[in-house]
């Protein structure tokens, strides 16, 4: 009996060991590219190489994401795991858990999808980040169109379809550690407001994100806003209505605060 057990275990680490080094990473390298890029034609994808790894999963490194209408931005990351949650999968339902190594910091994520043997149809996202350095982004300084710098952690839930994400249900939190944002314009003689500390609480329904609470500090300033910002298709045009108050410690003041325009071009107006 033992040598019948001892048979088995060495089939089973043969069969890993040739799997391993037999893995048909081009192969796999290349479907997932040309599936992503298939289903999504506005995104290019490139990924350096890919292995397979144990437990089961694929090891991306070297991972870029760009965007066909701003080609020069992209979204990097070191590493990418991705491997199937086993126990929903026995259940008859597709899961999938991601591992990211993405700008000094962690992403983890994992995708279930409502419907039993299906990746079609309603599904949730839930993504935690971690020591996320967002100055190192540069989609993020394209699309803001300012130097954004500073640690980003947090977590966000959605529950919708993938091509129809404006139309999702979710809620997130995020909180901002020494953030500095480089403005286009003066303001209160500063050119680059800087923060110790923003907390944000949000959800969204019927393509509106609710902003339930912005708290902020800093040596500049300090306050409060809330409101909502109406998505848009292009992101950056999205339309704000936010109101809060807000001191500047240098001048001894306080403000009732109103944010209006785009993302990406807020207007303030101080009462």
């Amino acid at each position: 009996m033992k040598k019948w057990i001892g048979y088995i275990l060495y089939g089973i680490l043969i069969t890993v060991v040739f799997l391993y080094y037999l893995f048909p990473s081009e192969t796999v390298r290349n479907y997932i590219v040309s599936t992503v890029t298939n289903d999504n034609p506005g995104i290019n994808l490139s990924i350096g190489t890919t292995k397979i790894g144990f437990p089961p999963a694929i090891r991306c490194k070297n991972l870029a994401v760009s965007f066909k209408d701003k080609r020069n931005s992209v979204l990097k990351a070191d590493v990418v795991k991705i491997r199937p949650a086993l126990m929903n999968l026995l259940a008859g339902r597709f899961s999938l858990l991601l591992n990211a190594n993405v700008y000094e910091g962690n992403v983890d994520a994992s995708v279930s999808f409502e419907n039993r043997m299906s990746t079609e149809g309603p599904m949730e996202v839930i993504i935690g980040l971690d020591n996320i350095n967002i100055g190192k982004c540069s989609y993020l300084r394209d699309i803001s169109d300012r130097q954004i710098d500073g640690k980003l952690k947090g977590f966000l839930r959605l529950n919708g379809e993938h091509d129809k994400i404006m139309n999702s249900t979710g809620n997130a939190e995020f909180i901002f550690v020494d953030l500095s944002i480089r403005l286009l314009k003066n303001m209160f003689g500063f050119d680059t407001l800087t923060f110790d500390r923003i907390e944000i609480s949000m959800s969204l329904k019927n393509r509106v994100l609710k902003m339930n609470e912005i708290n902020f500090a800093g040596k500049q300033v300090n306050g409060t806003l809330k409101g909502n910002i109406f998505l848009q298709r292009n992101v950056t045009q999205s339309r704000l209505a936010l109101r809060g108050d807000i001191e500047i410690p240098a001048l001894n003041r306080k403000f009732s605060t109103f944010l209006t325009g785009t993302l990406a071009n807020p207007i303030p107006r101080f009462m």
